[in-house]
């Protein structure tokens, strides 16, 4: 009985620190800056109006309802690439923090994860809007979204995990993931039609995790259709295969982590 005890004010201690360190990252994200928090909604929303200016008006793609199009594929990768691109240095540049007695340092990558899902929360709702204005219709397959943000998140813990624990022993590679996500923006259709613009390369794409998971998010949004279960299945199942491979990694690594930092 003990046991079950000490167990559950573990886990209760290590959810109360994660949402602690996630309110503490939104404080010194925004501290001493006049306008505070609001930039995180205005960071994608300039973003948002540079691609619609270029791509509907500069460089007319001429996809119908391009504004809500865009913002459906940009919110879920940068959410993708937001914690990604930290993920190199959460371990490194965490280190006081990671010697401190029971603090298990795989919560750094829960808290980043979670810190940037809200802000894809928050922005849900602008999206929902933007929808409806064009006269789109959200349907019953609205349902299937938490399971596209469940299979994200695992698909983000486990590559996190990986970056994050070679990086102590490879600085380079949270640089390499820098470029990666770069030349994966391009690769990833966020701003153009898949169907169009990578005919003939379309096992590219659907070996792409986060491609699949933007096409999914169109499909339910914009499309008002469950997504292609298929390919579905095989990002749900790269994704678990990343979370273990990443979870093995910290997991066989963590002692030389403590070593390094």
């Amino acid at each position: 009985m003990r046991k079950t005890i000490n167990n559950t004010h573990t886990l209760s201690y290590q959810i109360d620190l994660i949402f602690h360190l996630i309110k503490r990252n939104f404080k010194v994200s925004y501290k001493d800056s006049t306008l505070g928090i609001f930039w995180i909604i205005m960071m994608p929303l300039v973003q948002l109006l540079v691609y619609v200016f270029v791509f509907n008006k500069v460089i007319p793609l001429e996809i119908d309802a391009y504004p809500a199009f865009l913002f459906t594929g940009l919110l879920p990768f940068t959410w993708f690439s937001s914690c990604l691109n930290k993920a190199g240095g959460l371990f490194t540049q965490n280190s006081d923090l990671m010697r401190k007695p029971n603090f298990a340092p795989i919560i750094l990558i829960f808290v980043e994860t979670l810190t940037n899902l809200l802000s894809y929360l928050l922005f849900l709702p602008i999206l929902l809007i933007l929808i409806a204005l064009y006269g789109i219709n959200i349907t019953w397959v609205v349902m299937f979204l938490p399971l596209l943000v469940f299979i994200q998140a695992v698909l983000i813990i486990g590559l996190s995990l990986i970056i994050a624990t070679l990086n102590v022993f490879y600085r380079d590679i949270q640089h390499i993931v820098g470029v990666v996500l770069r030349l994966l923006f391009f690769l990833t259709p966020v701003f153009y039609q898949p169907g169009k613009s990578l005919e003939g390369y379309s096992i590219i794409f659907n070996l792409n995790p986060i491609a699949v998971l933007i096409d999914a998010n169109r499909s339910i949004l914009i499309h008002g259709k469950a997504p292609e279960w298929d390919w579905m299945f095989l990002i749900i199942t790269m994704s678990v295969v990343f979370l273990l491979i990443g979870y093995w990694i910290y997991n066989r690594k963590l002692q030389l982590v403590y070593d390094r930092i």
